[in-house]
């Protein structure tokens, strides 16, 4: 699906402002659907996102620690911050609403959403876990829609992560991450593989921008 639509690198205004906006006032299945932005947004594979638990959570104050098995069955971790860490704790609560105790930490994280065959009211299917990673797929395409995003695919919101901190200067106009920081965040082997398939593609202005240095 992705081969048919060019990669995008999100601003963080897009990813962080119009995208996550779009998850406002729509209940439990719009909280589901920011927590897998968010989610996306640190660098994680859609796939990873399906297989995520509630133990892989650390919440500590206004942060959260995430740790899970990445691709290759390589060790990953993230750090949440604290709007990401309110969305988190909102969820929670409702999960153990919903279930009536505290969700084990072996249940899955992320749930699907049910719609009833009479009412047509949506809910969320707690303690059942996603199918694939198609759903993630659906979650974030529709969401991207909604916001006059036009097309955007999960593994956008990872290339859009690399982008946003690439881009991010200090007042002297140095970088705030350089290419080793990207990579940790990304839980790439190889920085080459980052600076290859993640921050080459987006930086196209380059030649432009030569062009006033070398004329």
């Amino acid at each position: 699906m992705q081969a048919k639509n060019p990669g995008r690198w999100l601003t963080k205004k897009e990813a962080f402002g119009t995208l996550l906006a779009s998850c406002a006032d729509d209940g439990l299945p719009g909280l589901r659907d920011e927590l897998v932005l968010r989610l996306g947004l640190l660098g994680m594979r859609a796939s990873e996102i399906c297989r995520l638990r509630v133990g892989d959570l650390s919440l500590e104050g206004e942060r959260t620690h995430l740790t899970w098995t990445g691709k290759g069955y390589k060790p990953r971790s993230a750090a949440a911050g604290s709007a990401f860490t309110t969305a988190l704790r909102r969820w929670l609560d409702a999960y153990t609403e919903g279930i009536g105790q505290v969700p084990a930490p072996e249940a899955p994280l992320i749930c699907p959403q049910v719609v009833t065959r009479w009412t047509h009211l949506t809910g969320v299917l707690w303690g059942v876990p996603l199918r694939n990673r198609n759903s993630v797929w659906r979650y974030v395409t529709a969401r991207a829609q909604k916001a006059g995003l036009g097309h955007v695919a999960p593994h956008d919101l990872r290339r859009s992560a690399a982008g946003i901190l690439h881009r991010s200067k200090d007042h002297l106009g140095r970088h705030d991450f350089d290419l080793l920081d990207i990579q940790k965040v990304l839980g790439h082997s190889d920085p080459a593989t980052t600076m290859r398939c993640y921050l080459d593609p987006m930086d196209t202005e380059v030649i432009d921008r030569a062009a006033d240095f070398l004329d």
